[in-house]
């Protein structure tokens, strides 16, 4: 299962010091699953035009959105989370589980990335510095208030971070004006459809509000190895993912997401957001591997993930492929 990490600062955090979240239970798949962004399907490029947008005016909205965030208890725990883990502390946050299942504040060595013999992948997260920022599903933040407070949360993120004009922004169905926005706030658009195929070299967060599993499935799949160190991912919690739906469903439609969930470490982030579901189910995650990582066979599945129609209807395909 994940291990799991309490937010510092978190209602868990100060009740007991730690939260656990156990996969080894699985949901039932939802009936409606198959129904799910079924509209992802017709929508192109260039929907939505909206030539009523006052860019002036929702670039103003943004920045608000942007102050409102900054002094709020949940984007304090944002930071205290990035604080740990750019310092190498998250590791004494480590989360272990009991024979009963219970959760337990970890004693000296409980942790593998504190024991001796601990691999030097543990150690890959020490002093870690970002240098870039991409971010995929926002969003029409023209229209959506939700998106606007994320976008928010994104800029307040590259001021954390410092990661200068290295920052990244993709969605299909963003208009001419939104993207005339998004680069006057100084991000970099993204021209093509990479449905979360981005490799990279460098340590990069990823920013995945509210995706399609696709999305993080490929992801995963187009930093598979080693190379994995270098994602960081903020998005929808992937061990609550993998209570949703039963193991055999998750590792055959998403290989990759189900196979990683063994070697993440994950900070859920607490939704004390005065709206709820602006960040609910979100989850900050590290992937600590290296090639020879336990077990060194998974490294050699690297096959281009294919989705079947109901998993499909969760990602905007390429219309190019």
């Amino acid at each position: 299962s994940i291990s799991m990490m309490a937010a510092p600062g978190s209602a868990a955090d100060f009740a007991d010091g730690f939260r656990l979240v156990t996969s080894k239970k699985r949901g039932k798949r939802q009936a409606t699953r198959h129904r799910r962004a079924v509209v992802n399907r017709t929508r192109t490029e260039d929907d939505g035009e909206d030539d009523s947008i006052d860019v002036n005016k929702l670039e103003r909205t943004i920045l608000t959105a942007k102050e409102e965030l900054r002094c709020t208890e949940f984007f304090s725990t944002v930071k205290d989370i990035f604080r740990h883990i750019r310092s190498g502390s998250w590791k004494k946050l480590c989360v272990s589980a009991s024979t009963d299942g219970e959760s337990r504040r970890p004693k000296s060595g409980d942790c593998p990335a504190e024991q001796s013999n601990a691999s030097p992948a543990k150690d890959l997260h020490d002093k870690l510095k970002f240098d870039a920022i991409v971010c995929y599903g926002l969003g029409r933040f023209s229209s959506c208030v939700t998106a606007r407070y994320q976008l928010g949360l994104m800029l307040l993120l590259r001021e954390l971070l410092d990661v200068g004009h290295s920052c990244y922004v993709y969605d299909p169905r963003f208009s001419s004006k939104e993207k005339q926005v998004l680069t006057t706030l100084g991000w970099q658009l993204i021209q093509k459809n990479e449905e979360g195929k981005r490799p990279v070299d460098r340590t990069t967060l990823f920013f995945m509000p509210h995706c399609g599993k696709p999305l993080y499935n490929n992801l995963l799949w187009s930093n598979w190895g080693a190379r994995l160190n270098n994602v960081v991912l903020l998005g929808n919690s992937l061990s609550n993912m993998a209570l949703r739906f039963p193991s055999t469903d998750l590792q055959k439609a998403a290989f990759y997401l189900h196979s990683i969930l063994d070697l993440t470490k994950e900070f859920p982030l607490p939704n004390t957001f005065h709206f709820q579901d602006v960040f609910n189910d979100m989850s900050l995650h590290l992937f600590p591997v290296t090639d020879t990582s336990p077990p060194p066979l998974l490294w050699q599945q690297a096959a281009e993930p294919v989705y079947d129609l109901d998993w499909q209807e969760e990602i905007i395909r390429n219309s190019d492929t």
